[in-house]
């Protein structure tokens, strides 16, 4: 089956046997059980090394994959908006209420409400929508950016940091970081575009770029008969690096000078079916940042350059007592 199929026999526990066999690392980051009506708890949960909470990306996913559980078959995730409110904890379940706002014939619309302890940590909206079978559609989209460089003419992330940590010119600070950034085992390979010196590490200071890119891919091979797990698959990995491209185009990178970032909403479009365990492009751009916050924009695209996704996110940016004075200097230096 390709995964535009939509499997009839969907468990109630998302983990089928296949999924234990094939991409079992991914299915088991989403899984989602159902304890009650429209009432799924999570099985396991991520935090990242040196973030606030739970990795967002996993809880959007999670909260796509507990909402298409409830939708009639036939129908599929074509947008999601979603706000992240309190961070989350990866040491208590998360409890996920599906409130069904909708049941039409073309959409059904899918509000997804995520607790822990009594906290709400997220509020997700969810649409879903049939196939379009009319002849004539209206049909364009921006093209994939030019000379990207291939996957496997890149290093992996992991890859990247292990030169960097044997680089005695690295701080100590920004090694053990990277060493703790290497020892967490994630279901999604990442691949950046821009591969950064040790020089501009030292620095931690890079040329400024609106403009950022990657390539990723889940792990291990996914099932084919299972659109949503790829759908979600895709949701989970949307959510790391793109805040990040705010602060790339100030001028900054690896969080030096900068003391708190935390995503505040993530919302997707779905425009077409693909696999996530093939490369997809992330073409990323930061138009603004403000007032403590930035805000980013993603475009993927699967290797045959078909747009499969658009993103967007906003998220606190809130630089360093230290970062902040220091700007203060140079720009009474610039007026004297």
């Amino acid at each position: 089956m390709s995964v535009t199929e939509k499997n009839e026999e969907q468990p109630t526990i998302i983990e089928s046997n296949e999924q234990q066999r094939v991409g079992h690392e991914m299915a088991r980051a989403l899984t989602v059980e159902e304890i009650d009506t429209d009432l799924y708890r999570s099985n396991e949960l991520w935090h990242p090394n040196g973030s606030r909470g739970t990795f967002g990306g996993q809880l959007v996913a999670q909260a796509l994959r507990a909402a298409w559980n409830t939708v009639p078959e036939g129908f599929h995730a074509h947008s999601l908006h979603n706000y992240f409110l309190v961070p989350g904890r990866s040491d208590v379940p998360a409890i996920y209420q599906v409130n069904r706002v909708r049941d039409g014939r073309s959409f059904a619309t899918r509000v997804v409400t995520c607790t822990q302890q009594g906290k709400t940590v997220i509020v997700c909206t969810c649409s879903f929508t049939r196939s379009d079978n009319m002849d004539e559609t209206l049909h364009h989209q921006s093209p994939m950016p030019a000379d990207v460089p291939r996957p496997e003419d890149l290093p992996n992330n992991n890859d990247r940091l292990r030169l960097l940590v044997q680089d005695p010119r690295i701080p100590d600070e920004h090694r053990q970081r990277f060493e703790n950034y290497m020892d967490a085992v994630t279901p999604v390979e990442y691949r950046d575009i821009k591969v950064d010196t040790v020089d501009e590490f030292v620095r931690g200071r890079v040329e400024p770029n609106e403009h950022q890119g990657q390539w990723f891919k889940a792990r291990e091979r996914l099932p084919d008969n299972d659109p949503a797990l790829h759908a979600c698959s895709i949701a989970y990995a949307s959510d790391s690096g793109i805040l990040m491209t705010a602060v790339r185009a100030n001028g900054m990178m690896a969080r030096k000078g900068v003391g708190m970032m935390a995503s505040l909403d993530h919302s997707m479009w779905f425009h077409a079916p693909t696999r996530a365990d093939e490369w997809l492009y992330y073409d990323l751009h930061s138009p603004r940042s403000n007032d403590g916050r930035g805000t980013a924009f993603g475009r993927i695209y699967n290797q045959q350059g078909v747009l499969v996704a658009t993103t967007s996110q906003e998220g606190i940016i809130r630089l360093t007592k230290g970062e902040q004075e220091r700007r203060r200097k140079a720009a009474l230096s610039n007026k004297l």
